[in-house]
């Protein structure tokens, strides 16, 4: 049996790129194996089972993401909502229901009651752990987020109690491990395994027919994502007389969405050819990878960079960083590597691909033919880790 802790894929339509990852985990394991999904609920301080509503928002988000939201999880994540599942739902304690040969999968951070609640269950039972590290950049770009500190460092301590933690890139492995030794942790067994990449409706291309160019970016208004340098160097680049339209898709956010959003609407003052299309579901988002000339993704960090795999997986070039895991996605071909922590170089970067047509094309073409990991692949490599055989393998 695996439990696997779905709490931020089941509580929202919330679709970033951990809550899409969670849900496509839990479809490829339910295939598979036996799997419970677990959610931990703040008010009770305890996990629980999930609920009819759960269930469907992990298998099926888009139901409930009909039209496009700024907040999405404002109705599902939030107290009302969460004190409604801490009456309602069951409970399930750990400590008793794991077994050995039983599996705890947590594909998610957490910085909550899990942070004490957790290590019992991890060293007290004799099921395996395992957990999935994302990124650092809660530490490692701190004055973008001071707060959250001290419990971002809880968080890390927390892994070295693992039986494995599974890093989605080699950058965020180095991170890991260096925050271990910074924070006087014993390391865990560590091992590497990348996102898988699969296009939709077979990678069609239904570029815009417009005169002007479509320039998408995929991100969440969040500090690190970078949106202020991009929209610095989009409009410097209308100043300059160029013609394109930007498109961004993603959710907006309390401590930071405000100022992206009051730089849009000096930007629609000025009758800038920018559109916000806020949080989307799959489907719409996979229409405007498909619909863009080429897509920017300025974050200054990331564990994995799932918008630059998803753009040259539609083949699509992508403006980027290229430092840490950023670099690991970019430099097998496709993308324009620039400065994302200036919006001057972001600006050239854009006006490159904008002007310089065979450049462009070349780009295009290297997307093409850039090759990501099938969810298959990265299901079997899943098992293997967890440690659990299949029902065919277990009768083979």
């Amino acid at each position: 049996m695996v439990f696997l802790d779905v709490t931020g894929a089941c509580k929202s339509p919330r679709s970033t790129g951990m809550q899409r990852i969670t849900r496509r985990i839990f479809e490829e394991l339910t295939g598979r194996v036996s799997v419970t999904p677990i959610s931990w609920n703040l008010v009770g301080n305890r996990y629980q089972l999930l609920g009819r509503r759960e269930r469907a928002l992990l298998e099926q988000p888009s139901r409930f993401l009909t039209r496009p939201r700024a907040r999405p999880e404002f109705r599902g994540e939030y107290f009302p909502a969460e004190l409604h599942r801490h009456i309602f739902r069951k409970s399930i304690r750990l400590e008793k229901q794991l077994r050995r040969g039983d599996v705890l999968l947590l594909p998610d951070i957490f910085r909550d009651g899990r942070l004490k609640k957790l290590p019992p269950v991890v060293s007290q039972t004799g099921a395996r752990t395992v957990a999935i590290f994302h990124d650092a950049a809660a530490l490692r770009l701190s004055l973008l987020n001071p707060s959250g500190r001290g419990k971002f460092e809880s968080y890390i301590v927390s892994l070295a109690n693992f039986d494995l933690v599974i890093c989605v890139s080699e950058a965020s492995r180095d991170d890991l491990l260096q925050l271990w030794s910074e924070l006087g942790a014993t390391p865990a067994k560590t091992v590497i395994e990348t996102w898988p990449v699969e296009p939709s409706v077979a990678g069609k291309d239904r570029s815009s027919k417009s005169s002007r160019a479509l320039i998408l970016c995929v991100g969440s208004f969040e500090p690190r994502k970078n949106h202020l340098a991009l929209l610095r160097a989009v409009n410097a680049l209308w100043e300059a007389g160029l013609e394109f339209d930007l498109e961004l898709i993603g959710r907006s956010t309390s401590a930071f969405g405000s100022k992206v959003e009051a730089e849009l609407r000096k930007l629609h003052r000025s009758a800038r050819p920018v559109r916000w299309l806020k949080q989307v579901n799959d489907d719409v988002l996979y229409r405007a990878y498909q619909a863009c000339r080429f897509t920017v993704y300025p974050s200054l960090m990331e564990g994995f960079g799932l918008p630059i795999a998803e753009s040259l997986v539609h083949g699509k070039p992508c403006v980027c960083g290229g430092n840490g895991a950023l670099g690991e996605v970019a430099r097998g071909g496709g993308c324009l590597i620039v400065d994302q922590t200036s919006s001057g170089a972001v600006a050239d970067g854009i006006k490159t691909l904008l002007l310089d047509q065979q450049f462009y094309s070349r780009l295009c073409a290297e997307a093409r033919d850039r090759k990501f990991r099938s969810w298959s692949d990265y299901t079997d490599r899943l098992l293997m880790h967890l440690q659990i055989a299949t029902a065919k393998s277990a009768g083979d």
